[in-house]
């Protein structure tokens, strides 16, 4: 049986509500997904405000259209076209990478499962009402949940730098998105792909990532 494109309720929205009960410690990184507030990603000092809707996901130099099984449309410029199935398999390309990954939700408990390659580097990323983990981009993410939101660190290679802050916050109306998708999106967004150039003030790009600031 063929998966709806667009199910009622996704990982995210099962998320945002664990998250609003307020568990767990204060802390300091950022990303926000709701009908009516704009999806907010913070890296160090660049940060990338997204607008997600029923029809589109767009904000600084993406522009997504959502049809059915797939996002589509181009990231500063170059195409991004990634399509899934009814397996969770997501295959495609974005911004010169190509994208195959594997999006898996936790049932029952609510989360979500990521795994396989996007561009050169292996991916791998496990997002639950406690923390998100893993790698993708050639850099690794620990996110313990703090507060209402996703608060920790992002650590690449020597050669790029120290670990920045990084922030993951999901309102209680978090856009219903199922777990391909949900997976895609987060994949493109802590690729690193998506956010903007590092300011020619206090940034250095390569430091702790591509653009993130100098120590």
């Amino acid at each position: 049986m063929t998966k709806p494109a667009f199910p009622r309720r996704g990982v995210l929205a099962a998320l945002a509500v664990v998250l609003m009960l307020g568990l767990g410690p204060p802390a300091a990184a950022q990303v926000t997904v709701s009908v009516r507030e704009s999806l907010l990603l913070q890296v160090g000092e660049r940060r990338l405000q997204l607008r997600v809707g029923a029809e589109s996901i767009s904000g600084g130099g993406l522009h997504l259209r959502r049809v059915k099984e797939g996002l589509r449309g181009t990231l500063h410029g170059r195409p991004v076209d990634l399509k899934w199935n009814g397996d969770g398999a997501i295959t495609g390309r974005a911004a010169g990478a190509s994208v195959e990954l594997t999006a898996l939700s936790r049932a029952p408990q609510p989360g979500l499962s990521l795994h396989g390659w996007f561009g050169a580097d292996p991916a791998e990323l496990t997002l639950t009402p406690t923390g998100i983990s893993g790698s993708v981009g050639g850099c690794a993410y620990s996110l313990p949940m703090a507060g209402n939101h996703y608060s920790g660190w992002r650590t690449c290679d020597v050669t790029r730098g120290p670990p920045v802050p990084v922030t993951l916050r999901i309102p209680e109306d978090a856009v219903p998105l199922g777990a391909a998708e949900e997976g895609a999106l987060l994949a493109l967004l802590l690729s690193d792909e998506a956010l903007p150039p590092a300011s020619s003030a206090g940034e250095t790009p390569g430091v702790g990532g591509s653009g993130t600031p100098s120590p």
